[in-house]
């Protein structure tokens, strides 16, 4: 972060950096649905020294572009069910302002231990969903 400006400097590594994470998270977000959040938060953290508060603003935009453009190809295949999606994000919406207007009385490193820990607990969750559809 260049403290005169205020504003990212990028390097070489930083670009080769956020690149290749951008292309990882792309890569979960069309193979799994998952991917934004949970690979740029990190990536972003380690790569730069940005304020938690840019490195979430910066990980929404992308989910958001990401997201935009699978719902123009699902509505385009005919795959959009509105019943569904329009009440889903309605609330997604509710609880992005919530969390928003919470996460500035939080101190950006107990963001940033909680975001871990949420991360953890969807990983095992996961595990044991894999596990038990293994198992049957």
């Amino acid at each position: 972060l260049n403290t005169d400006t205020g504003r990212l400097r990028w390097t070489a590594p930083c670009a080769r950096a956020l690149a290749g994470t951008g292309v990882i998270a792309g890569f979960l977000s069309g193979l799994l649905g998952v991917g934004g959040g949970f690979v740029i938060v990190p990536a972003l953290r380690r790569a730069t020294d940005l304020p938690m508060q840019a490195i979430v603003g910066t990980s929404l935009a992308v989910i958001a572009l990401v997201s935009a453009s699978g719902v123009a190809a699902a509505a385009a295949g005919g795959h959009l069910d509105g019943f569904i999606a329009l009440p889903f994000t309605l609330a997604a919406v509710v609880g992005m302002l919530t969390g928003r207007a919470v996460a500035d009385r939080f101190p950006p490193r107990r963001l940033q231990q909680s975001f871990a820990l949420f991360a953890a607990l969807v990983a095992v969750a996961m595990l044991i969903k894999a596990v038990m559809a293994l198992a049957a």
